[in-house]
């Protein structure tokens, strides 16, 4: 799971990006005015550009645990936490989003992260191999 969990939080990102720009007319307005300054004062522009842009984050997620992975052979359990703390409050905000994706997936991260410390731990605990 350690090498899958980042793939499938990257994978999260692309539908998060195609959503943005394929159910999206905001990309067209903007370019039409000028891209500067085109999106204050328009709440369907402020929100679908605050979508898109959330995208970077969740790349940054799957892309930089990717690496850690990679780097040291464990997922770090703060991908977890992350995923859910920004799942858990939108489920609540937006219950109809992709808040359950997030969800399982930092569920996952934090149990593939749990686990790898408890067998880290089983294959570094000391034995005692002196017995009277």
């Amino acid at each position: 799971m350690t090498r899958v969990i980042p793939r499938l939080v990257m994978g999260l990102t692309a539908v998060h990006f195609a959503v943005a720009l394929i159910a999206s007319s905001t990309f067209d307005d903007v370019a039409r005015d000028g891209f500067w300054n085109a999106v204050p004062g328009n709440p369907q522009r402020e929100y679908e550009m605050w979508f898109f842009l959330a995208g970077f984050g969740l790349l940054a997620l799957g892309t930089l645990s990717q690496r850690i992975a990679r780097d040291t052979g464990r997922l770090p359990a703060q991908l977890g936490w992350y995923l859910l703390a920004i799942g858990v409050p939108l489920q609540i905000l937006y219950p109809v989003s992709g808040a359950p994706g997030l969800i399982v997936l930092g569920v996952l991260a934090l149990i593939a992260a749990r686990r790898e410390r408890a067998g880290e731990s089983r294959r570094t605990a000391p034995v005692d191999n002196c017995r009277p």
